[in-house]
């Protein structure tokens, strides 16, 4: 296989993951957030749409936090450099 394709192998790959890494952190974020809730008897819609708020960023803010570093580990764990092309080209001035 060339290294364009290896890249698109790569992009999809990485795209499933972060999906699933969005999905997963929305729930332990509302279980946490729900427990909380339950623990100190708190029940209105006001701290209902802010828990919805706090687990959407919370969400976007720690999967990207995770996937920037897993991205990075796996790239330079397996020298993929090699494999795949870049992304974005640096332009010469």
């Amino acid at each position: 296989m060339n290294k364009r394709l290896n890249t698109i192998f790569f992009l999809i790959g990485a795209t499933i993951l972060n999906l699933l890494m969005l999905v997963i952190l929305a729930l332990i974020i509302g279980a946490l957030l729900g427990s909380i809730y339950q623990k100190f008897g708190i029940s209105s819609k006001a701290m209902s749409l802010l828990a919805v708020v706090l687990i959407l960023i919370g969400t976007v803010f720690g999967s990207f936090f995770l996937y920037s570093r897993l991205i990075k580990w796996t790239i330079r764990k397996w020298n993929l450099d090699n494999y795949i092309e870049p992304i974005f080209h640096k332009r010469l001035r």
